[in-house]
């Protein structure tokens, strides 16, 4: 519990200087969220281990800095955002053809699946960051902070509800064949904790800006929603990693396992944020 606590520590104090700087400076949001998409796909190939294939884990590690670092591309260049995934997916294709005595097909599937999936959702998340994104105001640094605190914060204290919900009043198993630990009550609890965040999100922003305004309907309902799908993305995670027959994607955190242990709620929640945001605006 005390090394969990003191990686948390350094990771909050990590992810609060991020954010400062990248309040005023974007790019600096764009390269770290590129380093943490090669983390993730590397942790997440690394499961199956087809680290052990160069060209392949090579491969898939240069795409996956690549795209997100291509999703900071502006008018007109924006255009073509789509271009270096769609190279990727040719590239697995042509691999699948080339090289289809030594790679398993299986394999090409995973890879394309797992790390398409990461690399997207990550460059979702750095859209959201940069552009107006529902807010119309893409270069202000309150809204920097706002986005990566509600993208990230949402799911991971959704999760973290969740522990201490099931810890203290989970009877009923949730997913007993998938993850043995989860309970009907932890899920209601992370739930009810990341619906609730989100409010004090929004409490705390206009307390610390009080030109802002907050749209606490919008923020409440797809908090809610994410509550949700992050319980589906845990999960999703956790049969990968009982096909792979690994504990954790990694040790890069301690006390926590692998940044995509960290990471696997969060990745199928940043599209539904960016969907809303097209539509609706959550702050001001």
């Amino acid at each position: 519990m005390k090394t969990r606590l003191i990686t948390s520590g350094i990771g909050i104090v990590v992810a609060l200087a991020l954010i400062i700087l990248g309040s005023y400076f974007n790019i600096i949001i764009t390269i770290a969220l590129s380093i943490v998409s090669v983390i993730l796909c590397g942790e997440y190939l690394s499961a199956k281990k087809l680290n052990k294939d160069i060209k392949l884990f090579a491969t898939c590690l240069f795409f996956a800095l690549i795209i997100p670092l291509m999703s900071y591309m502006k008018e007109p260049f924006d255009r073509f955002r789509f271009v270096p995934f769609y190279l990727f997916v040719l590239t697995m294709c042509i691999f699948s053809v080339v090289f289809h005595k030594t790679i398993k097909v299986e394999d090409i599937m995973f890879t394309l699946t797992g790390v398409s999936l990461i690399t997207i959702c990550i460059s979702l998340l750095n859209v959201i960051v940069w552009t107006e994104a529902g807010t119309g105001a893409a270069d202000d640094s309150k809204h920097t902070a706002f986005w990566i605190i509600f993208c990230l914060g949402i799911p991971w204290l959704a999760d973290s509800g969740a522990y201490f919900a099931g810890s203290y009043l989970g009877k009923h198993k949730l997913c007993p064949n998938i993850s043995p630990n989860k309970t009907v009550e932890g899920a209601i609890g992370g739930i009810l904790s990341g619906t609730l965040f989100a409010l004090l999100i929004g409490f705390i922003f206009k307390l610390i800006y009080g030109d802002v305004t907050i749209y606490y309907g919008v923020l409440v309902l797809v908090a809610f929603i994410n509550s949700i799908i992050s319980i589906f993305g845990d999960l999703t995670f956790s049969i990968i990693k009982r096909s792979c027959k690994i504990k954790d994607f990694g040790s890069i955190m301690p006390g926590h396992g692998g940044l995509l242990d960290r990471f696997d709620s969060v990745l199928l929640c940043i599209p539904v944020v960016y969907i809303f945001s097209q539509t609706f605006y959550f702050i001001m």
